[in-house]
């Protein structure tokens, strides 16, 4: 049990917490619960000058342009009602969580129940659909919007007993309004956390559709979350991080 605790701490680090960005729809009004997720992520480098163009005033991307994908499904939870997300984030520099975790920016999301989801929170989306499917040590994932297919994800679990409990945290810089100033939301959450690799990440919309210029440029890194449940606060003043 310790050696899943350890590995799963680095594993943290590296970029698994971006499963916590799922956020309900009253997000920034009270802290929430959800529970009853799946998550397929994979991290990525994405083109920097389509990052910095979507980065609000203040906000800095991290060395490499590093970030991921996730796709997951949801229960719900305490004024939540099951959902279904996909979404694209980037790493920053500075606003890390208290264990360390790089702060993260959404760049693009489609959410199922639809685009007033996370206005509150600043944040893009668009409303769509997303599926997992879990085929041995194989879990992929769709994403469509109005039946079509703009997104498709692979990854293969790591053979052996390569699950385990983890736990961790996560902050989401945001810009509520556009004249306003910058906002955090906090994420805490509490996983079963599967090692894998990465197979593919197909982004298949025509050049001029918002996704279309956060196609990744790498894939680095994966990972399965079979079961996860996580928190989510308040959207809070953001403060000044120590570089």
């Amino acid at each position: 049990m310790k050696r899943f605790i350890s590995f799963f701490a680095v594993l943290f680090a590296g970029g698994l917490l971006a499963n916590l960005a799922a956020v309900s729809a009253q997000a920034g009004e009270y802290p929430y619960v959800v529970r009853g997720n799946q998550h397929l992520l994979i991290g990525i480098t994405l083109d920097e000058a389509a990052v910095r163009a979507a980065l609000p005033a203040g906000l800095e991307p991290a060395d490499g342009i590093t970030g991921g994908l996730n796709v997951y499904t949801s229960k719900g939870g305490e004024g939540v009602a099951a959902y279904e997300r996909s979404y694209v984030w980037v790493d920053l520099k500075g606003y890390e969580s208290v264990n360390g975790t790089k702060a993260r920016y959404v760049l693009w999301a489609a959410t199922s129940t639809g685009p007033d989801k996370l206005k509150m929170a600043g944040l893009p989306e668009v409303k769509g659909q997303t599926m997992l499917k879990k085929d041995g040590n194989s879990v992929s994932g769709t994403t469509t919007i109005n039946g079509k297919t703009v997104m498709t994800t692979a990854i293969m679990l790591n053979e052996g007993p390569k699950c385990g409990p983890s736990t961790g945290s996560v902050n989401y810089p945001c810009l509520p309004k556009a004249d306003g100033k910058l906002m955090i939301t906090q994420y805490t959450a509490h996983l079963t956390a599967c090692a894998a690799k990465p197979v593919s990440a197909n982004i298949m919309v025509d050049p001029a559709h918002p996704l279309a210029k956060f196609k990744p440029t790498k894939l680095i890194w994966a990972a399965f979350a079979p079961e996860l449940s996580f928190s989510g606060s308040p959207l809070l003043p953001i403060k000044a991080a120590k570089q």
